[in-house]
């Protein structure tokens, strides 16, 4: 029988990080009482939540419609905030959620697991379908976010490793900081560099990303996973 541990190296060793992203929905339905699970990536700049995948009976779906400014999704904020996994049912779920947010009437309840790279919330799980008399107490709770910890860590390791095949150092700095939002300008003070080097870097990685321009190289490290 494979421990945790077998099974998470199994998920490190996964050739890509779309398979990586599967096998951890796969294995987060398989430890937890949980029938469903949406994965979305998180952004700071802007409370910016973004649909990767779901998961609900053996069904992958790509889920890239969904996007939500998660300030105005008080559950899933909290969890965030916390960085810890957050479980809410009945009279606190319909409090904490914004008249402008349509429950559907079969959910009762929801969970919501931040993924952590270091101190960082990268991304999200909820689910909202559990399996019968499922039972979420601080404990359970605890597990929860400590697995979401250390598939945080596999995915900061898979965005190491990729990233230094392709690109350099000082390519991936910048181009992380285009992806924030940062201006040339900025990214050059911050930096310490001129605003012409900010530029020759960002050629240069959208060359080697095959991508047409700086919007399409982001989009291509996101769907790389080099860009958490």
């Amino acid at each position: 029988m494979s421990t945790l541990s077998d099974q998470l190296q199994i998920i490190e060793n996964t050739a890509s990080h779309e398979k990586q992203l599967v096998a951890y929905l796969e294995m987060y339905t398989e430890l937890f009482p949980v029938q469903n699970a949406y994965l979305l990536r998180y952004s700071p700049l802007g409370f910016l939540g973004e649909g990767i995948i779901s998961l609900e009976q053996d069904e992958i779906k790509y889920i890239h419609e969904l996007r939500y400014d998660i300030r105005t999704l008080p559950t899933i904020m909290e969890a965030i905030d916390e960085k810890k996994a957050k479980f809410f049912r009945d009279r606190e779920l319909f409090e904490k959620t914004s008249s402008n947010f349509v429950i559907e009437s079969a959910i009762t309840s929801f969970l919501v697991t931040p993924i952590c790279c270091r101190s960082i919330v990268v991304g999200f799980i909820y689910s909202s379908l559990f399996d019968a008399g499922a039972e979420f107490n601080e404990e359970e709770l605890n597990a929860i976010t400590d697995f979401s910890n250390k598939i945080g860590q596999i995915i900061q390791g898979s965005t190491h490793k990729e990233r230094k095949k392709l690109l350099s150092k000082r390519e991936f700095e910048v181009m992380k900081r285009v992806a924030k939002g940062e201006l040339t300008k900025e990214i050059a003070s911050s930096l310490d560099i001129s605003e012409l080097t900010v530029k020759q870097y960002v050629k240069m990685a959208i060359k080697k990303l095959d991508a047409t321009n700086r919007v399409h190289a982001i989009a291509e490290m996101f769907r790389r996973g080099m860009l958490a």
